[in-house]
């Protein structure tokens, strides 16, 4: 039997520290949600005030630019989706949570370096 705030001996799990775990990575979620979004929008935004298209660069560095801004986008997804509210479970959730803050941040990482490296390469014409 399960009493309120205690370990369930099935599965050795203490429910509310599962509750306060989901809740602290759901707060980490929109918070990269957010940041990420807002990256976004300014990049995208200061690309289109310059003038400048990914239509000048040569096209193998192209590629490898359109390739980092397909991963952006693809980037605010994953963040949006750790973000929603996803079911009763808080186990499942946590480990959903988790593994979605865990792909995002790796396309945080990698969206910007091919985005950079397709300016640079293209720039000294490597």
């Amino acid at each position: 039997m399960r009493e309120s705030g205690t370990r369930d001996a099935a599965d050795g799990t203490d429910e509310p520290a599962l509750r306060r775990r989901r809740a602290e990575l759901e707060r980490h979620a929109a918070l990269l949600f957010l940041a990420a979004a807002l990256t976004m929008a300014i990049l995208c935004g200061a690309v289109i005030v310059s003038g400048w298209f990914a239509g000048v660069l040569v096209d193998r560095w192209e590629r490898l630019f359109w390739a980092g801004a397909l991963l952006g986008g693809l980037m605010v997804a994953t963040f949006a989706a750790a973000a929603a509210p996803g079911g009763t479970d808080a186990r499942r959730a946590c480990l959903r949570i988790t593994w979605l803050l865990r792909v995002g941040l790796l396309l945080f990482v990698l969206a910007p370096a091919l985005c950079v490296v397709g300016l640079v390469g293209d720039f000294y014409r490597l």
